[in-house]
């Protein structure tokens, strides 16, 4: 099992996705390092319509600030997840969310699971 089986569960309606809208402006970069701005902006914009976007907010960066992780990065990408309210955190980089309270499977974990 691949992540695209993954976006496919979502893009169905069988899951709802996150995204929080801090990965946009990553994904943009990595992006337009090998295709076009217009190219781009098309993908996002069909990622877009797939995912919903958590938001990053005053109490997300403070919760950031003052977390336990190493990675500032992880963690506002992680308070976004909570305050979506979200069942899980889905990622390849599960070392760097050891605290977390939501359970953090890869996609290929998640797919495993009857949800």
């Amino acid at each position: 099992m691949r992540s695209s089986n993954l976006f496919q569960k979502i893009e169905s309606g069988e899951s709802k996705g996150y995204l929080c809208a801090l990965s946009f402006p990553i994904l943009y970069y990595i992006l337009t390092k090998e295709l076009s701005r217009e190219r781009s902006i098309k993908i996002l914009e069909k990622i877009r319509i797939v995912f919903s976007v958590s938001t990053v907010d005053e109490e997300n960066i403070d919760l950031s600030l003052t977390s336990e992780f190493k990675d500032f990065e992880d963690a506002v990408q992680y308070y976004s997840a909570v305050s979506s309210k979200v069942d899980y955190v889905i990622t390849r980089n599960k070392k760097d969310f050891l605290t977390s309270k939501i359970p953090v499977p890869t996609p290929e974990e998640f797919l495993t699971l009857n949800v």
